[in-house]
């Protein structure tokens, strides 16, 4: 069956919203999120700390000067604590001068996030979305699986803990993005909720699971070797037809479309091939950005530097904030499932906000909010029993912040052109990993006082507000496909303006074109 009759069709309208987006936002989509969140966190319990120990000799001193510990006697672990987790730093007694090994694999894992996003970020752009996607699970699974065998090596351990971060954060954020491409405004909005919801999930099921197994080996190979299950799904999984458009590859995007158009049951589109062909052609401005157009580029590096001091705000908010569970009062497992489970929340508030008031109101809105709540903790830190007031501000902290992390994500998705859109959220990435090593060290700044790290908190804070401020209102736009579109974003911005979607801006951010049958 083909339409019987003239039409205004945009890419939105040709992909549509029916089986196949449901497919790839309930299944794909969900298990991406629920392995991503296995994959980014599970290091944590993997080399956490011992909580209490003793020497097995009493008569010996923990932490000799000459770097002995218990002068080469047992060391004995509190097995009973709430808090006891036979992880490597247990098994490899990683106290004393050893004690920030655990620190510095972390470290490692950013390291290595760095240097794959580096490597594998801006692939996204050039191989496309799929490609990237099944080929940073192959390298996760492999070192990760690789790493455990060699932890007697403590160093090819860190190394191969470091080469095994490719799946996170660059394969999950590729592939949501990929989820994403294929669907219209109202397919993102689901596929934004449900990515987070999932990975939310997976954040609050993590720690049971460790606590449950209670040995980091058996703990790390499962929560690995998930990962496979991804492979069933490969001839399910298309390329984006967006990206294959900015390469020109009109006939390919074709077939995807026309394979989406057909599982969704809508009518097919004759001659879709030179429809896309003139679709793209008609766009104002350069469909096929290269990497570099982030700097040159006057609209796009405005964006990039806006959004580069979100993600290293919001990046650095999240990591130190899961981290410092354990330095919370209370069981370390249930805080860091409370931590991540003040993230489900944050979706339908944010999604329910940025439907409302606009992206930029409400991400400004909920930074504001995320930076005075860390305020209260650097007066209330030191004060006696406020224990559990810094506990619950935290948590307060962290979901207005995961809301400001929800919001960048639907901005840097909806903001960047379709030909440097991964470019430029992975290069914000990396700046925020950049800032993120420094994390684990950070909070041990609370060692020597404990405002200190409260106080950092503040100061990024505020210097998310300003970029927060400065990045274009969204709402009301399609996915813009050129550097000419985002400009136009940029052009009808008003600082003070409380709803640009009102104005009439659609025409500026997608280029449509009359389709016969």
């Amino acid at each position: 069956m083909t339409q019987e009759k003239s039409q205004v069709t945009c890419m939105d309208d040709l992909l549509g919203f029916g089986r196949f987006q449901h497919f790839q936002i309930w299944v794909l989509q969900t298990l991406l999120a629920i392995y991503g969140a296995f994959d980014f966190l599970h290091m944590y319990f993997i080399v956490s700390d011992a909580s209490e120990w003793n020497c097995e000799d009493s008569s010996y001193e923990k932490c000799d000067v000459d770097g002995t510990v218990c002068g080469g006697t047992k060391v004995l672990y509190n097995t009973t604590d709430e808090n006891y987790l036979f992880s490597i730093n247990i098994q490899y007694d990683w106290v004393c001068d050893k004690s920030l090994r655990g620190a510095s694999v972390i470290t490692a894992t950013v390291v290595g996030s760095l240097i794959n996003t580096l490597i594998f970020g801006q692939l996204g752009d050039v191989l496309g979305r799929v490609k990237v996607v099944y080929i940073t699970n192959v390298t996760f699974i492999v070192f990760r699986v690789a790493s455990f065998y060699v932890t007697d090596y403590y160093y090819l351990f860190l190394f191969l803990s470091a080469a095994a971060t490719s799946f996170f954060p660059v394969g999950v954020r590729v592939g949501y993005t990929l989820v994403a491409e294929y669907c219209n405004e109202t397919g993102r909005r689901y596929a934004f909720i449900s990515g987070w919801v999932w990975w939310v999930f997976g954040g609050c099921m993590l720690p049971f699971i460790a606590m449950w197994l209670n040995d980091w080996y058996v703990f790390g190979m499962i929560t690995t070797l998930l990962n496979i299950v991804l492979f069933v799904l490969y001839p399910w999984v298309p390329e984006s037809p967006r990206f294959l458009i900015t390469k020109k590859d009109y006939e390919g995007a074709a077939k995807v479309i026309a394979t989406i158009r057909k599982t969704n049951r809508d009518p097919e589109i004759e001659n879709l091939e030179e429809v896309l062909k003139n679709m793209n052609e008609g766009e104002e401005g350069d469909t096929d950005l290269g990497i570099i157009s982030l700097v040159k580029d006057k609209s796009l590096r405005k964006l990039f530097i806006s959004m580069a001091v979100l993600y290293v705000v919001n990046d650095f908010f999240y990591f130190a904030g899961q981290l410092n569970s354990a330095n919370l009062a209370g069981n370390m497992f249930v805080n860091f499932s409370l931590l991540s489970l003040t993230e489900l929340p944050s979706v339908f508030i944010g999604q329910y906000c940025i439907d409302r008031f606009g992206r930029r109101w409400s991400h400004l809105f909920f930074m504001a909010g995320a930076t005075a709540m860390f305020l209260v903790n650097v007066i209330i830190v030191n004060q006696p029993g406020t224990d559990y007031t810094v506990l619950v501000v935290s948590l307060l902290a962290k979901g207005l912040g995961n809301i400001c992390w929800f919001v960048m994500w639907v901005q840097s998705i909806e903001a960047f052109p379709t030909c440097v859109r991964n470019s430029g959220i992975n290069l914000c990435t990396c700046l925020s990993i950049l800032v993120s090593m420094a994390a684990p060290f950070f909070l041990k700044l609370g060692e020597i006082n404990q405002i200190l790290p409260y106080a950092g908190f503040v100061l990024l804070g505020i210097m998310g507000m300003v970029a927060a401020f400065l990045v274009p209102e969204t709402k009301g736009t399609t996915l813009p496909e050129s550097g000419e579109q985002l400009a136009a974003l940029y052009r009808h911005m008003k600082f003070f303006e409380l709803r640009p979607w009102n104005r009439p801006m659609a025409a500026k951010q997608e280029k449509c074109v009359d389709t016969k049958s």
